[in-house]
């Protein structure tokens, strides 16, 4: 058998039209030189000859299957031959369907685009669905694609968007190797005894709190944050450093705040084990009275499971706030819109809606109507 110059063994990428012109002549060959015997030695025929192409046996069955079309003859009567045009035709063809989807969907592409852009947090999955769920007008009559698709153009760089546009998807971690540590002693209510209610995370009110720190002593600022775990809604709140003192003098701003509503909204507040919590009784207690203002829990030491959600949102920080820098630096500008990018992401979760909307939605329902958003006055 002739061979032809071919490469290793490969599927069908690399195959062009004169590829399929010799595998069409010598399989015809072959059936006129046997035409009186059926497939007598064609199995290993093919099999020479998928390896004579660079490619595989099943690969040269398909393009047989292709490569058929019928013909009629000057006695109109119907035959098969084979036509290496034609397979060429059938799998080429087949091969661009998907550039040809894009085009097709270009304009929904790009609003896609310009929608994950405008805000660094936002994923191609939450913005697709989000547009198809809760904005069908802004994409009636545009043709789309889903979520999968556009995943596969970002990595093959058909899109503007580029996998270090998305945070996450670069800054996978493998899985951890836990280490030992000796048990500490804790804090006031542990999160064992904390309502199985709570956990359920269908009432309102109720939140998870912790501190993130610019470098590690504190000394140069840090964020309160807080988390409300039905709504994600998510509160940074900037103090002047880690300390017990600053983080319950900020609870009080947020009493002052919200006023006599602020038990209704502040429930209860899940913390770490940190020494910046050890004024808890005092959070406990509304400020000149002995009437409680809310329940203090702690989670377990070294567990941030306990308070996964808001340790999530701790990490979308870092997108913006590296580890090491000085919060006290930070403007209070930078510091609202971070707080707003992270409560304006939707989220799977929540049903592709922002956190803000939902958390004004159950203020409504308590009858707050004004001084909603902290960080906003």
């Amino acid at each position: 058998m002739s061979t032809i110059s071919l490469t290793q063994k490969q599927k069908n990428k690399h195959l062009n039209l004169e590829h399929y012109s010799f595998i069409v002549v010598q399989v015809t060959k072959f059936n006129s030189k046997h035409s009186t015997k059926r497939n007598i030695g064609k199995t290993q025929f093919l099999k020479d000859l998928s390896v004579s192409v660079g490619t595989s046996l099943s690969n040269i069955y398909s393009i047989l299957k292709d490569a058929s079309v019928t013909v009629i003859d000057s006695q109109l009567r119907e035959h098969s031959v084979l036509s290496a045009q034609a397979a060429y035709n059938r799998r080429t063809n087949f091969a661009r369907s998907n550039n040809f989807k894009r085009y097709k969907a270009a304009a929904f592409i790009q609003l896609v685009e310009s929608r994950v852009k405008a805000n660094k947090l936002s994923s191609i999955d939450e913005t697709i669905h989000h547009l198809i769920l809760h904005e069908p007008q802004t994409i009636q009559g545009l043709p789309t694609i889903c979520t999968r698709t556009f995943y596969t153009y970002v990595h093959n760089n058909l899109v503007d968007i580029k996998p270090i546009d998305l945070p996450r998807m670069v800054r996978r971690k493998k899985n951890k190797c836990w280490k030992t540590y000796i048990p500490k002693k804790q804090k006031g209510t542990s999160i064992t005894e904390r309502p199985k209610s709570i956990d359920s995370k269908e009432e309102f009110g109720h939140w998870e709190g912790d501190l993130v720190t610019g470098p590690r002593d504190g000394q140069k600022g840090a964020y309160l944050t807080l988390l409300e775990r039905k709504t994600r809604f998510y509160l940074m709140l900037p103090i002047p450093r880690k300390s017990s003192k600053h983080v319950y003098m900020m609870i009080n701003r947020l009493n002052r705040f919200y006023g006599d509503s602020f038990s209704n909204i502040f429930k209860s507040i899940t913390f770490d084990n940190g020494s910046e919590f050890a004024r808890w009784k005092d959070i406990e207690i509304k400020p000149g009275t002995r009437k409680q203002r809310t329940k203090v829990y702690f989670g377990r030491p070294y567990h941030s499971c306990d308070r996964a959600a808001n340790e999530n949102c701790n990490g979308l920080v870092r997108y913006f706030i590296k580890k090491g820098t000085d919060i006290n630096t930070i403007s209070k500008s930078m510091t609202r819109d971070i707080n707003d990018k992270i409560n304006q992401k939707k989220r799977k979760i929540l049903g592709y809606l922002p956190a803000e909307k939902l958390f004004i939605e159950e203020l409504i329902k308590i009858n707050v109507t004004e001084n909603t958003i902290f960080y906003k006055t």
